[in-house]
């Protein structure tokens, strides 16, 4: 067994360690440099804290497997979330954890989602007609708009329309939110609990704003029980099936909508952009979706039925290579709960662990390549942890992949597209999303009889 002193790492100066390395837009960038450098277990100090780092895929994916039991994410997380009432799902742990997963797994279930594909189809006709063509257009928040129209109207029976009404200020709160928790989790001391600078003053008006819509949701949700009874013995969606288990408190209730949010917002949105990104670099993959959308849809514009997604493999393929290459989710963040050991590395109660699940996925480079999906030889399934892994893996996979297959099929059927502008980057804030992103799309003259 090797000592976390015996590891290889960084050089730290004192008490900042190596804190002034990590700028915080780009942490993921230099924790990835250094795993190319040390290796696939080494060290480093971001303050006080020292950090053991993994890139290797049979320790990370020990690591998974053991939660909740060995492993929770790092205590700040939990403090800074019960500070700003954000708590959920997502920080909780142990019990807690447990009690609250189930009804988020039951909403998120594949039979479920595809009883209610209309919800989908409706915002993918909605995004078709909001997409302008002719000029340059920053698709994400195009994306951000889906995706939460999506999830609200799932999960808490509330059509939010953002699409149409051109709204999109919820999102930005919600990605304000994030940020906010995020810097505050990995800062090196409470910083601001001396001084909030006007960014973190921004953010927690944001997140006053995000418990007054919330307030609406459940309102809304009440008085549709109330007007239909029968809901409360057969609710119709996840908000409902919360207010009528006895289990779920307000703040119970509260955390799980603010969750589902963020998720439906955060992951889909985000590898769609990225999506979209790469296959404009790419006429050829662009052009074999192109074909695919077109045999499957025929005389269609948009996909209609779940049945059609499942005929989409290309569109899978081009979904999971543009989440392995640019996942929302590059760094995990993960903390011993008591004396235990991953890839030979002792790990003592509190240590802290960043799991490099970016690089465990691309460890020969990253040519986009969609096709890897589609061979006998594709990627081992242990090294594709954008949605995590064992008891804890994210819920809402399934609905990631039916939201993020239909939209690439409806622009592949209407549209080409091509770069627009300065290659976008990467921006990490507890996950990593494209800034600066645009693409120019153009119409293609198909035959459709739906449109």
């Amino acid at each position: 067994m090797t000592a976390i002193a015996e590891l290889p790492g960084p050089r730290t100066v004192p008490l900042l360690g190596n804190a002034h390395r990590l700028a915080p837009g780009r942490l993921h960038v230099m924790i990835e440099q250094w795993g190319r450098r040390y290796g696939p277990a080494f060290r480093f100090a971001m303050g006080p804290r020292e950090v053991v780092a993994f890139a290797d895929p049979e320790a990370v994916n020990t690591i998974l497997r053991e939660r909740p039991d060995a492993y929770r994410r790092w205590r700040e997380l939990e403090q800074v979330t019960g500070e700003l009432r954000l708590s959920g799902p997502f920080t909780s742990e142990g019990d807690d954890w447990r009690r609250q997963r189930r009804l988020a797994v039951t909403a998120l279930n594949s039979n479920h989602l595809r009883r209610y594909f209309d919800i989908i189809e409706r915002a993918t006709r909605r995004l078709h007609r909001r997409l302008p063509t002719g000029e340059p257009v920053e698709i994400l928040e195009d994306f951000m708009s889906y995706s939460v129209d999506i999830t609200s109207a799932l999960a808490f029976g509330h059509d939010l329309n953002t699409l149409e009404h051109g709204d999109g200020e919820l999102q930005h709160h919600i990605t304000r939110a994030f940020e906010l928790v995020a810097r505050r989790t990995l800062a090196p001391f409470p910083y601001w609990k001396v001084v909030k600078p006007p960014v973190d003053r921004a953010a927690e008006r944001s997140i006053a704003v995000i418990h007054e819509e919330i307030a609406k949701f459940i309102a809304a949700a009440r008085r549709r029980m109330d007007e239909r009874p029968e809901l409360r013995e057969q609710p119709e969606n996840f908000l409902e099936s919360m207010l009528t288990t006895p289990d779920y408190d307000e703040q119970d209730i509260f955390g799980n909508v603010f969750t589902m949010l963020l998720a439906g917002e955060d992951t889909t949105a985000n590898t769609l952009a990225w999506a979209t990104y790469l296959l404009a670099r790419d006429p050829t993959a662009q052009r074999r979706l192109h074909q695919e959308a077109d045999a499957v849809l025929e005389d269609d514009a948009l996909p209609t039925s779940p049945e059609q997604i499942d005929r989409m493999h290309f569109a899978e393929a081009v979904f999971r290579e543009a989440a392995r290459l640019k996942s929302t989710a590059p760094l995990l963040f993960f903390e011993a709960i008591h004396d235990t050991s991953a890839g030979d590395v002792e790990l003592p109660a509190g240590t802290r662990i960043i799991c490099l699940t970016r690089q465990i996925a691309c460890p020969r480079g990253d040519r986009f390549d969609p096709g890897r999906w589609l061979t006998a030889d594709h990627p081992d399934p242990r090294t594709f942890l954008s949605f995590g892994a064992g008891p804890r893996f994210c819920p809402g996979r399934n609905l990631a992949f039916l939201e993020g297959k239909t939209a690439l099929t409806m622009l592949a059927r209407n549209y080409t597209w091509e770069p627009a502008g300065a290659e976008p980057r990467e921006r990490f804030g507890f996950t990593m999303r494209p800034t600066g992103l645009q693409v120019l799309l153009r119409p293609r003259k198909v035959r459709a009889s739906n449109p």
